[in-house]
């Protein structure tokens, strides 16, 4: 038996048109191409075009006498027809469960929902569609049936697409974390994601009206690079390193810049040599059981030693 390909076409429950599978027609008669390659690339095509409630899949069928054959060769995938093709009849076509390539189906306007709830702005739904796309829309225009799929009806235009980036439909509802940000990035949110938020509400969130916001530990959400200033402000502040707010979040000195200020001649104290061993092994840049320079150490001994005599010679002073 010859061995042809058609392509199969489904369309979702989702559809306001409703479920249906049907071979690609032209003129209510299917089309069979000859090789599995031409059958590949028209199907890429179509799936190219269309909407998240239509796909159209590549199978092998047994060849119909009335059938549209399309050469192996045919490089068109627009020229499906032979030379005596029979006129358009756009009747039978809008009858077609699914229409065939010659005249290409309009946008479906509904669109199949994953997820859907109440999002943080005024008469808005947030939705992640079956194409993983994160959209805001009109809560009237949103309708669920248990069991199925929910879906969005389109034809108003007032479908918003968000982002591309699925996480983003968490930031859309709800009043946010109990963790601050920094926590949270600990916890499976990235700073990728922070950035992204923070583009949205500079950009496409603009036009809608917020009706609360998400909070982390209580705190508005802040943009990335005011999220760091802000953690070195309160780090550095903490330890009274205002002289140190460059963007590094403690910066405390590590060992090896310590003794590179004993050899330039400058003098260092224990403390800060104490902090530094501390904060290399947190940074974990320091050698393992990596210990102070003898010379940094004899350089704090000695300032130590200096303090403790003059120390002394005040006491004795005051004693005479």
């Amino acid at each position: 038996m010859e061995q042809v390909y058609g392509v199969w076409a489904v369309r979702s429950a989702a559809s306001m048109f409703g479920h249906a599978e049907a071979w690609c027609k032209e003129d209510g008669r299917p089309l069979e191409f000859e090789s599995l390659e031409a059958a590949q690339a028209y199907a890429l095509e179509l799936n190219r075009k269309t909407t998240a409630n239509v796909r159209y899949f590549v199978k092998e069928k047994e060849p119909e006498p009335n059938a549209v054959r399309v050469p192996a060769s045919q490089p068109d995938i627009e020229a499906v027809g032979p030379v005596d093709r029979v006129p358009r009849n756009e009747v039978a076509e809008k009858h077609n469960e699914i229409p065939g390539r010659q005249m290409a189906p309009e946008a479906d306007p509904v669109v199949e929902i994953r997820s859907a709830v109440h999002s943080n702005y005024a008469n808005m739904v947030a939705m992640l569609a079956a194409d993983n796309k994160v959209y805001l829309g009109r809560e009237e225009r949103y309708s669920f049936t248990p069991g199925q799929p929910g879906s969005y009806d389109n034809r108003d235009g007032s479908l918003c697409f968000v982002s591309d980036m699925p996480e983003m439909y968490y930031f859309l509802y709800g009043e946010g974390w109990s963790h601050s940000q920094e926590e949270m990035l600990d916890r499976g949110l990235t700073m990728d994601q922070y950035m992204e938020f923070a583009r949205l509400q500079e950009g496409v969130l603009r036009q809608f009206t917020p009706r609360r916001e998400i909070l982390f530990a209580g705190q508005p959400f802040q943009a990335p690079e005011n999220y760091l200033r802000n953690a070195e402000l309160d780090l550095e502040g903490e330890k009274g390193n205002y002289n140190m707010i460059d963007g590094r979040i403690n910066n405390t000195p590590t060992v090896d810049e310590l003794e590179a200020k004993v050899k330039a001649g400058e003098t260092i104290s224990l403390v800060d040599l104490a902090n530094a061993v501390k904060a290399d092994k947190e940074r974990g840049k320091g050698k393992q059981e990596k210990k102070p320079s003898i010379r940094a150490q004899l350089k704090a001994d000695k300032e130590k030693a200096q303090k403790k005599a003059a120390a002394k010679t005040k006491n004795h002073d005051l004693e005479v």
